[in-house]
């Protein structure tokens, strides 16, 4: 274990992360820079319907898409081109669109997917904001990639993770359903992002599509009381307690570092990029303990519900947290590969 390493490697994480999620950090600052045209754009197509949280999360998926990229860059040895980082920002702005279109606006599937494929459906005279909006990025994310990689975003399917997640409002989905369901949103939608950075051969794809769930499954653990409230079903509703939640988390994490550690990759990048995952996962791990404590460890919807939403807010850099989590995070080592 190198303390020395896994020291730097964090700070570097720690910077990243607020470079991310702050909305001045510097990865909006670039965010706003690169995509200065396409986001003036966007306003000036805005009929009403589209409001400021609804600008804010396009441009934080934008923000945190690069940020994947460039984690996902470090299974290669060349850096990100220009181009590519571009091309990052307008596929984290159509992943975040087509949320909106279908979880918030309501878009039918039928009308978005023609969108997607049908040129005379584009030029339509009455196409709401959001459709128009959701054009501008497509046009010019088409103007930036190759011929083979407009191939594997059409067979990834932009528009089935999206449109299939509105049955988890349904209430009638099966434990197996939504399980399904959750590795085909987060799976399909890194196989989108790393199309645009590496050739999707049999075994990239199986690598990408696991980390795809892993993250997606960690993403619906620390949303556990805002899905609840809106009445979303996750794997995280058939759980008993919230050890059960970290057992499914660490059983996804342990079939990810094996399949990255079968891959070609180089090992110091799979290092890196599993050190970060395991980062996250640790501070995930750390909120369900602050959720557990309200409800004595057991995942009650009922008590959650009732419970005011600001008592599940939990603070990253804490000192409780730093104590839970930094040790745990410096002891990261090779035995993870």
């Amino acid at each position: 274990m190198n303390y020395f390493t896994n020291s730097l490697i964090t700070i570097r994480f720690i910077s990243k992360a607020f470079a991310t999620n702050r909305e001045k950090g510097t990865y909006h600052l670039y965010v706003q820079k690169t995509a200065a045209e396409e986001i003036k754009k966007s306003h000036e197509l805005n009929d009403g319907s589209i409001i400021r949280i609804h600008y804010l999360k396009i441009q934080w998926y934008m923000a945190t898409t690069l940020y994947l990229g460039e984690l996902l860059s470090e299974l290669r040895p060349e850096k990100l081109t220009q181009d590519e980082k571009r091309s990052l920002i307008y596929m984290g702005a159509l992943i975040a669109i087509t949320d909106l279109m279908v979880d918030e606006l309501q878009l039918p599937y039928k009308k978005i997917k023609q969108l997607m494929t049908d040129e005379a459906e584009r030029q339509r005279n009455d196409l709401t904001a959001i459709e128009r909006i959701l054009l501008l990025y497509y046009r010019k994310l088409l103007t930036i990639i190759n011929n083979d990689q407009k191939k594997d975003i059409h067979d990834f399917s932009l528009l089935k993770p999206q449109i299939d997640s509105q049955a988890q409002l349904s209430g009638t989905m099966t434990e197996d359903e939504v399980v399904t369901q959750t590795h085909e949103k987060g799976g399909t939608a890194l196989l989108l992002v790393a199309s645009l950075l590496f050739e999707m051969d049999e075994k990239n794809r199986t690598a990408f599509y696991q980390l795809g769930a892993f993250i997606q499954l960690m993403n619906d653990s620390q949303d556990l009381p805002k899905d609840l409230r809106n009445g979303v079903t996750t794997f995280v509703s058939f759980q008993n307690s919230y050890d059960d939640i970290r057992q499914v988390l660490e059983k996804e994490f342990e079939k990810t570092v094996i399949i990255f550690s079968a891959n070609d990759f180089p090992e110091k990048g799979v290092y890196r990029l599993l050190f970060y995952l395991h980062a996250l996962l640790t501070g995930i791990e750390y909120k369900l303990l602050c959720y557990g404590k309200i409800t004595d460890g057991v995942v009650d919807a009922d008590r959650i519900i009732r419970t005011d939403k600001s008592d599940f807010r939990v603070s990253a850099f804490s000192l409780n947290s730093i104590i839970y989590c930094f040790p745990k995070i410096l002891k990261f080592d090779n035995n993870y590969l």
